[in-house]
């Protein structure tokens, strides 16, 4: 049996509405035989009007949730979700790198990424985090490397794209 890898927005069920199949179609855009394998699955019918289903806005969202919850894996410091392994990897150590971007995620904290390496296939893993959590890392004797950015061109300057560094190319040139 495959699996549905694709989250559905709970939100937009009203809780207050009946929805039949055709009406949980055309809100999660998703094909009928789905929401038919749902109610197999357990989704509560609240009742029949002629020859299609009703559910209960409720209990569909209710659904929806704890199908979610069902797939969120829980990481420790150090751990990565491996989509190849499908489970918690620590990555290989000396593979471990931060990127830390320009946004800012609230008032005082960085967007950061965590990349690595799974121990076990080797797949590359990302993790999207703050500056605060590459602390608690560090802190737990994690060796992170900040990942810098190397410019590669020539001396001709339509070679140059990153404009932010203009003068760092040309001090290197």
């Amino acid at each position: 049996m495959a699996k549905n890898k694709r989250n559905h927005n709970p939100n937009l069920i009203k809780t207050r509405h009946s929805y039949s199949i055709v009406e949980i179609v055309e809100i999660l855009k998703i094909h009928s035989r789905t929401v038919l394998s749902w109610i197999k699955q357990g989704l509560a019918i609240a009742g029949k009007d002629g020859n299609s289903y009703l559910i209960s806005g409720e209990e569909l969202k209710r659904f929806l949730k704890e199908k979610r919850q069902k797939h969120k894996h829980s990481l420790k410091a150090g751990e990565f979700y491996c989509t190849k392994c499908q489970s918690a990897r620590k990555s290989l150590s000396e593979k471990l790198n931060i990127i830390v971007t320009d946004k800012r995620l609230g008032k005082d904290s960085k967007q950061t990424f965590i990349k690595g390496v799974c121990e076990v296939c080797n797949t590359t893993l990302t993790l999207f985090s703050s500056d605060k959590k590459a602390q608690e890392w560090k802190d737990k004797a994690m060796s992170l490397q900040e990942y810098k950015k190397v410019l590669f061109g020539s001396k001709h300057s339509s070679y140059n794209t990153d404009l932010t560094r203009g003068e760092e190319c040309q001090k290197s040139i």
